[in-house]
């Protein structure tokens, strides 16, 4: 399975935020660097990510980015939610009626593989959803912040 990039870059902001000391405020162009991705790119990741509750931002001289809850309630399927990626679904192009001539068998047989990637999705869903971005990290660095990424991006 390929997951998009999005997701990646995602989960390591919500980390970085996590990590900045005193959960002050980071613009997107630091973050964009300590990525090393497109700042634009970014952005776009960004606004999805505060328009589901993930983040918030502020546009001022001192403002930025900041975590919208504590990193221990964000799951990697919040990250998932945020970037409309849940709502996966299998979609058959019916290629085996056009094979087999025993249409209800045919039928039946696409009605068990669909049964079974909706069984498959809901406990990829459930194991991403156990999943807190805070077991990456040592509780005392994520607490109150412990890295100062302005700092780090003149």
């Amino acid at each position: 399975m390929k997951v998009n990039k999005s997701v990646e870059q995602a989960i390591y902001v919500l980390v970085i935020l996590a990590l900045q000391k005193d959960h002050a405020p980071i613009k997107s162009r630091v973050l964009s660097q300590i990525l090393q991705v497109s700042d634009s790119y970014l952005k776009k990741i960004l606004m999805v990510m505060k328009k589901n509750g993930l983040i918030t931002s502020s546009a001022s001289k001192h403002g930025g980015y900041q975590l919208a809850r504590s990193i221990e309630g964000i799951s990697i399927k919040d990250v998932f939610d945020a970037l409309n990626l849940s709502n996966e679904q299998l979609e058959l192009s019916h290629l085996a009626q056009h094979i087999f001539t025993d249409k209800v068998h045919t039928q039946q047989s696409e009605q068990k593989i669909t049964h079974a990637f909706e069984r498959a999705f809901d406990s990829f869903y459930q194991e991403l959803d156990q999943f807190k971005l805070a077991s990456l990290l040592k509780p005392s660095a994520y607490q109150n912040g412990v890295i100062d990424w302005n700092a780090r991006i003149k």
